[in-house]
């Protein structure tokens, strides 16, 4: 009987374990001649939240503001959609009220600006695709 209750207890367990969270993660192009190389990792940690963590080489930019634009690399809304963290030594974390798939579809892209000082300059891009 107690084999059978723990056998049962463990199945329970592994049943109700949370399946594995779905995780892109996509390359960051440097722009103007910015030296800014890194990688964007987007998981999926709720059915309408991402968790967006940006990496980077700083090329001796110690706060950079990073958002999801509207738009694509080669042609960016300058209205951010969704605001992250700045990119402080190279890192930035943010969870974003979105879907993974939501970010994913099309038409938006993750862009590092210089910057607070100068947000007219974008240093990384990557279209969300």
């Amino acid at each position: 009987m107690r084999t059978r209750l723990l056998v049962l207890v463990a199945l329970i367990a592994v049943g109700c374990s949370p399946a594995a969270a779905r995780t892109v993660e996509l390359q960051l192009q440097p722009l103007n001649d910015s030296g800014v190389t890194g990688n964007v990792t987007m998981t999926a940690v709720g059915e309408n939240r991402t968790l967006v963590q940006i990496q980077v080489d700083p090329a001796g930019n110690p706060s950079m503001p990073a958002h999801v634009h509207p738009g694509s690399c080669d042609d960016l809304v300058p209205q951010p959609k969704y605001p992250l963290e700045n990119v402080v030594d190279g890192v930035s974390v943010t969870e974003v009220p979105a879907s993974l798939d939501e970010l994913l579809s099309g038409g938006q892209a993750l862009n590092i600006h210089h910057s607070n000082e100068d947000m007219r300059t974008y240093t990384a891009c990557v279209d969300l695709r």
